[in-house]
């Protein structure tokens, strides 16, 4: 089975519950990290939604029509679609498509170029093609042409705005032959915005005149073939490899453009009405996505991350002063260059919606630090993300309160408080959250953040006026709330306040993605981690099922349980395109499978290897190149119950730990030589030397 491929054999349907939908559409989806192109059908046809990552309206306010935009639409004339049928090759990052009447091959090239070709018998019925803008949102829109090329620009400017946008189309055929009764006609439209650079009308135009079919076509295979090259798994289910591999590529495909990462609906934008703005909401869902990009071997996909966030800072350190505290601070939510999408009159904290959370910059540090953990490159974490991972760490110096030897977290809600968004006040629901006392989620992210920050400054030989305070603070943090429920000692969510709540995974956030709880964390901790686990099953739902089951991985629970999760989400919430609809949130949901997948076949929590930590041994699988905290890519095969092969390789010369009781040698690959090693318990450790691979076992 070809687990890079997926078949769609009827028109995407786009409804719920009756009404029509298109946030998370499920028609076939095609991108190169920029721009990205959604297949779909209405009354009229077969139209293609085209959006682009950078291509937002800046009208301030959480009330106003800001937010990420369409760009604009392919309608088809003269296609039937009857007979319907889409083939997806994601390791070419190519769509074949077979309809009733034609046969249209379609990608998009590195360079924002969008090449087709519609093949259909010779008639007076041959299929056209044209582009449609939205009037929507009060754009200014205008065609023009140019050497036969059609232009189409949407723009949004004026008084109403922070910035102007424009985005420009500019549509070529580029061949048109006729041979055996078949017509062939092929077409590119290139698109640029005036973020890609000043003079975006030019360079859009110099690329639709200059568009070569073959070359591009040949360069996007290139692209994805080495795309996957990077790593790769092999389980016995196949519909779960299959999903792992395109959940990597739908999110590759809008992860590119590195001044506009991908908001909650990446470049799947189908219209401009999407919920939230599709803006970057801090709390979980802008990092989502990122969860499995590192283990994965795709630390590129993090280029864009820090631009939003790096973009926020002079208003993060304005907020962290509404609060008496230096450093930085976020509200739940804000738009590229720092767009605001926060300000709420008669919001009850300052007018900017916090919701009663102060963790938001803490959390938008979870995937710098996973960066940091996965390549300890110190030029990329100085020019990057160091000072704002220090300015975070800076505001919870001010905030924690030190009472009785520990350091506790005070009015930090667990959840959104609706209160503060204005709503009906209801004493008994939220008196105890908006006087919150240690949030466990908030726990787990500070404990991570002061982890992270003093590892680094180490590292990098900064701030070492810093060090006393924070291991101070490292050692006592208050420790996790519990309760009894269910007869059973188990996480709280909040030590004072809410004590738990049946949906969502906020109550297991401190062990992933904040990373603070592992096998290496003792038997206490681990029941209490487990019982918290199966007081509810949450492997479908809404909002978290992206972190409950990495995290039944990370505590060692039944790996049938979450293979079986795996499998619930895709039949729940897999859409014929791979996409995932759920009500919370939009791109967040891709990273549940490949996320999951990775830590039962490899870990590295606490600076430890461990192959296949929770994998059925009976259950043969194997994976190349994943990659390991210390900056260790590591490649291994289960087979017949053992570990029959473990090699890897050192990216940075760092001191590797492999949990792994199969280990007898260790041998350097290049010159075959055993390499001394030290052996505590199942733990075997040995010195790197940068670039060098060994094999064990």
């Amino acid at each position: 089975m070809n687990t890079y491929f997926n078949e769609i054999t009827s028109t995407p349907v786009n409804t719920d519950g009756g009404n029509v939908v298109y946030k998370i559409p499920a028609g076939a989806f095609c991108g190169n990290g920029d721009l990205g192109v959604v297949f779909d059908n209405d009354e009229r046809g077969l139209v293609l939604h085209i959006s682009k990552c950078d291509f937002w309206k800046f009208a301030p306010g959480a009330t106003g029509d800001g937010g990420i935009k369409t760009v604009g639409n392919l309608r088809f004339g003269n296609i039937d679609l009857s007979n319907y049928n889409i083939k997806q090759y994601f390791d070419k990052g190519l769509l074949e498509c077979r309809f009733g009447n034609a046969e249209i091959e379609f990608f998009i090239a590195p360079e924002n170029v969008i090449y087709f070709e519609i093949k259909a018998p010779v008639s007076d019925v041959f299929p056209t093609v044209d582009v449609e803008l939205p009037d929507t949102c009060n754009s200014k829109n205008s065609v023009s042409e140019s050497n036969g090329i059609r232009c189409f620009v949407r723009s949004f400017e004026g008084n109403s705005v922070e910035r102007e946008t424009s985005v420009i189309l500019c549509c070529r055929e580029i061949e048109n032959n006729t041979a055996d009764s078949f017509s062939v006609v092929r077409y590119c439209i290139s698109v640029a915005t005036n973020f890609d650079c000043a003079d975006y009308r030019q360079k859009a135009l110099d690329a639709a005149t200059n568009g070569d079919y073959a070359a591009a076509k040949a360069n996007t295979e290139k692209k994805w073939k080495n795309f996957f090259a990077a790593s790769k798994i092999t389980v016995e289910d196949k519909e779960i490899e299959s999903f792992y591999n395109s959940s990597l590529y739908h999110l590759a495909g809008c992860m590119g453009n590195k001044e506009f990462p991908p908001g909650l609906f990446g470049n799947f934008i189908t219209d401009d009405f999407f919920p939230w703005a599709g803006d970057y909401h801090m709390n979980y869902n802008y990092e989502a996505p990122y969860y499995c990009i590192f283990s994965s071997n795709h630390p590129e996909l993090f280029d864009g991350y820090m631009a939003p966030v790096n973009d926020m800072r002079e208003l993060a350190a304005k907020f962290a002063g509404f609060f008496g505290c230096k450093g930085y601070v976020f509200p739940v939510s804000f738009g590229p260059k720092a767009l605001d999408v926060f300000t709420m009159e008669g919001c009850k904290e300052h007018g900017v919606l916090f919701l009663g959370q102060k963790s938001h910059a803490a959390y938008a540090c979870v995937i710098p630090l996973m960066h940091w953990y996965s390549t300890y490159d110190k030029e990329y974490a100085l020019k990057n993300y160091y000072d704002f991972v220090l300015n975070t760490a800076a505001f919870w110096e001010d905030y924690l309160v030190r009472k009785n030897g520990r350091y506790v977290i005070k009015k930090d809600a667990a959840h959104e408080i609706p209160f503060y968004r204005c709503e009906k006040f209801r004493y008994i629901t939220h008196i105890g959250q908006v006087n919150t006392v240690n949030a466990i989620n908030s726990l787990g992210l500070v404990k991570m953040l002061f982890k992270g920050v003093y590892d680094m400054a180490k590292e990098l030989g900064l701030n070492s006026e810093k060090y006393a305070l924070w291991e101070d603070i490292i050692k006592n943090l208050s420790e996790f709330p519990t309760f009894i429920k269910k007869g059973k000692k188990c996480f709280r969510y909040s030590g004072f306040g809410i004590r738990w709540r049946n949906e969502n995974t906020v109550g297991l956030q401190h062990i992933y993605p904040a990373s603070q709880i592992g096998f290496a964390s003792g038997e206490k901790l681990l029941k209490i981690a487990k019982n918290t686990y199966f007081i509810n099953d949450r492997r479908l739902d809404d909002n978290g099922s992206n972190s409950y089951l990495p995290a039944g991985a990370r505590i060692g629970v039944d790996p049938e349980f979450l293979l079986e999760g795996l499998r619930m989400n895709i039949k729940e919430f897999g859409l014929p395109n791979r996409l995932f609809r759920h009500h919370g949130g939009g791109i967040e949901h891709l990273t549940t499978v490949p996320a999951t997948i990775n830590e039962m076949l490899m870990q590295s929590h606490e600076g430890v290897i461990r192959p296949f930590p929770c994998w059925n041994r009976n259950s043969p699988a194997s994976f190349e190149n994943l990659r390991a905290d210390g900056a260790f890519l590591v490649t291994s095969e289960l087979k017949n119950g053992q570990i029959i092969s473990l090699k890897i390789r050192s990216l940075n010369g760092r001191t590797c730990a492999v949990d792994c009781p199969e280990i007898k040698t260790v041998i350097k690959e290049s010159d075959k030589t055993a390499v001394p090693f030290t052996r505590n318990a199942g733990t075997v450790s040995f010195e790197t030397q940068p670039g060098e691979a060994y094999i064990m076992i």
